[in-house]
């Protein structure tokens, strides 16, 4: 393990890893370069923008959910190790798999000083609020979905709540400890703070996040036609089933092509297919901006101060 983290670590592996995620999307537009100039000429850059500005403010505050869980966990740790820790751990979606995902966040908080209990606790809780806030984001388009993803999104929140229970929550940690070979020692103490007002506080600040995610869809359909406010739940609803969409295939790297034609099918009716499928690939583009350059200022910024490297009870070496 020590090697892997030295060696994700090194500043080649990092810079040739951003150089490869540029290299992909100059592909991408290379293959849309015969209709570059039709869709630039028709685009109004001051919706892009705006876009971009409301993506922007979802990722960060995106990071702030996972500095406010981490601390709700007694982590000692500032929010901009955490926002390094997601920005640079984001850039793993871009894989097939989602395991370079899984496994920065993993190391990065690790070199945190983050304990394994913790890290372990804040990833479920964090991607079970992230999936269950997005269905309630999508009931509005609830009787436009066909019976099996209408069944699949009322269930879901009922799944997902049972995995947030902290009696899950212990289960799952006694799992880890077997899969680890570490079965016979003493099941690992599950971190205190995990009350339901804790959970609610969680959810509303995801609920936020897809707000303003949806904003920058919004904009982006704007950005080729006018649209009237209307247009907004629809184009929250396609963007939070999308994503999750998205993130669950794990064939598709950051979901690409799930979630554009899942949110297509949404929106289609709303905006037609052209518009639609033009604001998602728009949307698309920012979303890799906005990734990129956060995960670049992370890698340039470097880590915060050796006191957010300290441990807390939890997070000492073999908790």
């Amino acid at each position: 393990m020590n090697r892997i983290r030295r060696f994700l670590g090194h500043p080649a592996v990092k810079v040739a890893y951003f150089f490869l995620l540029v290299a992909a999307a100059v592909y991408y537009l290379y293959r849309w370069g015969d209709r570059l100039p039709e869709l630039i000429a028709q685009t109004q850059w001051g919706w892009a923008l705006a876009a971009l500005a409301a993506t922007l403010v979802a990722a960060l505050v995106y990071s702030f959910i996972q500095y406010t869980i981490y601390r709700h966990l007694e982590a000692v740790v500032s929010y901009w190790t955490v926002f390094r820790i997601i920005t640079i751990a984001q850039l793993g979606k871009y894989l097939p798999g989602k395991i370079m995902f899984a496994g920065n966040y993993y190391l990065l908080s690790r070199a945190a000083g983050i304990g394994n209990v913790q890290i372990g606790t804040s990833f479920v809780i964090s991607q079970a609020l992230w999936m269950l806030t997005a269905c309630l984001c999508a009931l509005p388009i609830l009787a436009l979905l066909n019976p099996a993803l209408r069944f699949t999104v009322l269930l879901l929140p009922l799944a997902l709540l049972l995995l947030v229970h902290p009696r899950f929550l212990r289960w799952l940690l006694r799992l880890g400890q077997r899969v680890a070979g570490r079965a016979q020692e003493e099941p690992l103490p599950l971190p205190q703070g995990l009350a339901a007002g804790f959970y609610v506080q969680v959810a509303a600040l995801y609920l936020l996040n897809w707000a303003l995610a949806g904003l920058g869809g919004w904009f982006c359909m704007r950005a080729f036609v006018p649209v009237g406010l209307g247009v907004y739940p629809l184009a929250l609803a396609a963007l939070a089933l999308g994503t999750v969409a998205g993130f669950v295939a794990l064939f598709a790297p950051v979901g690409l092509g799930i979630r554009e034609g899942l949110g297509a099918v949404i929106l289609t009716p709303a905006l037609g297919a052209e518009v639609a499928l033009l604001g998602l690939l728009l949307l698309r583009g920012v979303t890799v901006v906005v990734d990129l350059v956060l995960a670049l200022i992370s890698m340039l910024a470097g880590s915060d101060r050796p006191r957010d490297r300290q441990s807390s009870e939890l997070g000492k070496p073999g908790a």
